[in-house]
C-alpha cells in the first residue's frame, strides 16, 4: 500500500503542478485565452494549486504515520476545504469574466465622430 501513496503523489504532481504554472503564466491554448482574461487565468492557476494541495492530503497523512483517528480528522477537514475552495475560485473567476463581458456589451460605443451609440 505504501507504493500507492507515492504513485498518487507522483501522478498528481506531474499533472497539477504544470497545469497551475501554465494557467498562472497565461500559456494556455488559444480557445482558453479567448474565453478568459489574464487575471481570470491567474485565479484559475491558484485554484489548481489549491486543488493540488487537497490531492496531497490523503497520501501525506498515510505516509506520516499519524494515528488513524487523527489522519481521518485531518482528511475530513482539509480535503473538502481544498475542493470547495478550489472550485469556488474557478467559479468566481468564470462568473466575474462573464459579468464583465456582459457589462461591456451593454456600454454604448463612441464612433470616430464622437457620437454615442453610432457605428
Amino acid at each position: 500500500m505504501l507504493m500507492f501513496q507515492w504513485l498518487w503523489i507522483a501522478v498528481s504532481s506531474t499533472v497539477m503542478l504544470p497545469l497551475g504554472a501554465a494557467l498562472m503564466a497565461g500559456r494556455v491554448p488559444r480557445w482558453m485565452r479567448r474565453d478568459s482574461t489574464p487575471g481570470g487565468l491567474k485565479v484559475k492557476g491558484i485554484a489548481a494549486f489549491v486543488l493540488y494541495a487537497g490531492l496531497l492530503v490523503p497520501p501525506v497523512t498515510a505516509l506520516s504515520g499519524m494515528g488513524l483517528e487523527a489522519a481521518e480528522l485531518v482528511r475530513m477537514v482539509l480535503v473538502p476545504m481544498a475542493v470547495f475552495g478550489g472550485h469556488g475560485l474557478i467559479l468566481g473567476a468564470t462568473l466575474c469574466e462573464r459579468f464583465n463581458r456582459r457589462e461591456a456589451a451593454n456600454w454604448p460605443t463612441v464612433n470616430a465622430g464622437g457620437e454615442v451609440g453610432g457605428s
